[in-house]
């Protein structure tokens, strides 16, 4: 037990494992997290949140709350917290600080016993113990005070009793006598009784409850509830399950249309209305967010006049075939068509292209590139379209989608990552260039100046300082000039710690380098020297 000098402690936090370890709270406010300045701090546990919960009390009522702030959520006596929510706390509440459904011996590890000293112990109304899994509640669940006062002294036993954890090994659990700790922890699983796997299959890692509203992202195809996703996306532009980057958002209709079907099935694992009045209220995607649905036309060089329809997650009446054609700013009798900064008028029936960024249409001049007059309209690589040269895409946070590779704007995020996604090599990068006063731009600019010298090279051998590329192109290039700038860097600029590493058999080519810790034991700026075919 910790020291903590002359103040008085008015309740403790018992580890709920075989050592019976004690937290005893002193502050009037005391934070769990995994931050070294909470008052619990597990900074190994990557399942807790910097600031994952408070416990508050207050000093004339002498009633104490747990106040949940994190992206997972917090188990009371089996029912769920979720962030900004609070719930009043007795003696003899069991806390999960994590509660992994699939995973319970990750939940095993992190539970506490909320245990009040007698000075400061109220009475309470009776708590129903029959929950057995954690559901969304705004309401509090509360024990009886023999409950209450039978739970300090069982504190210290507890490894006598198994926890009992849904999908747990089926163990017997042996309980002390009625009203004690035992009717305190839900019930071992029936022996026999096999784990629902649609269940787990339709289960929202997030909230840890079935899936509402589902979206998945793309490339990864995780899915998540959209209420859940849309309160991440404001922190991260990342998957919440693999760290990918997000490049676009979709409805999942299949996996709506299969919780729909399971709920039918089991009604008792529905959300309550008021949950889901929650989940609608908190979900910030909006239908500009999901590919909008477009009219793309094709030449008859490409074997086709039909237009082709690409259509949204929107299923309303409006995506009827009929629908009128889109016109570009410069189709006569266009209501953009007086701004259109290029003296060109579309012939009838002409032939139209979507910029892939802000999928907005616009004439198909391609064939013209040879007529000086004539912006470009897409990428060397990809052969993708944009608009941006032609005349200014008008999609918000558009950067420049297409431009000279000397003339792209990457941004300072560039850098994250750069290097094979290893974001340590990538920071060793960025310190050097901060530490010289330089950015990414002269990251490319030197890149570009060894291409044309001929010391440095890409994969591709049509790229130069001229070509045309898109944005996400160009990003692809100015990694391998970044990675051939890091490589020519000097050792003896570099610090110690860093030239000392041993190299990676597996050097650049390596999968585990975007674990911290693989990389920051070995160098991945190198060659493959093992199993190299």
């Amino acid at each position: 037990m910790e020291s903590h000098g002359r103040a008085r402690p008015w309740g403790k936090l018992v580890k709920v494992d075989s050592n019976g370890s004690e937290v005893l709270l002193v502050n009037r406010e005391c934070t769990v997290g995994r931050r070294k300045g909470c008052d619990l701090s597990f900074p190994a546990n990557k399942l807790v949140s910097g600031e994952h919960c408070k416990i508050v009390q207050d000093e004339s009522s002498g009633l104490v709350w747990l106040e949940d702030m994190s992206t997972n959520g917090t188990v009371i006596n089996m029912s769920k917290l979720v962030k900004k929510q609070s719930h009043m706390l007795q003696s003899g509440d069991v806390i999960y600080f994590v509660y992994r459904k699939n995973e319970p011996e990750q939940s095993k590890l992190l539970i506490y016993l909320m245990d009040f000293f007698h000075f400061y112990l109220t009475s309470t109304s009776p708590r129903d113990p029959t929950q057995e899994e954690p559901q969304p509640s705004t309401s509090t669940s509360q024990i009886s005070g023999p409950v209450a006062a039978t739970a300090s002294a069982a504190s210290g036993r507890f490894s006598d009793y198994d926890l009992g954890l849904p999908h747990m090994s089926s163990t017997e659990v042996v309980g002390p006598a009625r009203g004690g700790l035992g009717e305190l922890l839900p019930k071992a699983p029936v022996e026999g009784t096999k784990t629902d796997k649609m269940e787990e299959s339709l289960t929202c890692i997030i909230c840890q409850d079935l899936l509402h509203d589902c979206v998945s992202l793309q490339p990864c195809m995780h899915t998540f509830c959209a209420a859940c996703y849309s309160g991440w996306m404001e922190r991260s532009s990342l998957c919440p399950t693999c760290r990918c980057p997000v490049e676009r958002i979709r409805k999942n209709h299949i996996l709506n249309n299969l919780v729909e079907a399971y709920l039918i099935q089991h009604p008792e694992k529905c959300r309550s209305e008021e949950d889901l009045k929650s989940m609608d209220s908190r979900n910030k995607i909006t239908q500009d967010m999901l590919q909008p649905k477009i009219e793309r036309s094709f030449s008859d060089e490409e074997g086709s006049s039909d237009y082709l329809f690409e259509l949204s997650d929107n299923d309303s009446d409006a995506s009827d075939i009929s629908q009128p054609m889109v016109m570009c700013r410069q189709c006569p009798g266009s209501n953009y068509w007086v701004t259109a900064p290029q003296e060109y008028h579309c012939p009838p029936q002409g032939c139209h292209v979507i910029c892939t960024c802000c999928l907005q249409p616009m004439p198909d001049r391609r064939a013209e590139l040879n007529s000086q007059q004539v912006a470009a309209q897409q990428c060397v690589l990809c052969q993708r379209p944009f608009c941006h040269m032609y005349w200014g895409c008008q999609r918000i946070g558009c950067q420049g989608c297409l431009a000279r590779f000397s003339e792209l704007n990457l941004t300072d995020k560039c850098l994250d990552g750069v290097l094979n996604n290893n974001n340590y090599e990538s920071e060793i990068l960025q310190n050097y260039l901060s530490s010289r006063g330089k950015s990414w731009r002269d990251v490319l600019q030197e890149g570009l100046q060894g291409l044309q010298q001929g010391t440095y090279y890409l994969s591709d051998c049509r790229i130069t300082a001229n070509t045309i590329l898109c944005f996400c192109c160009g990003l692809r290039a100015f990694k391998e000039l970044a990675y051939k700038y890091r490589q020519n860097i000097p050792p003896s600029e570099l610090p110690a710690a860093v030239m000392s590493r041993p190299d990676c058999y597996w050097g650049r080519n390596c999968r585990t380098q975007v674990k911290a810790h693989h990389a920051m034991k070995f160098n991945h700026i190198c060659e493959q020297t093992r199993f190299k075919s």
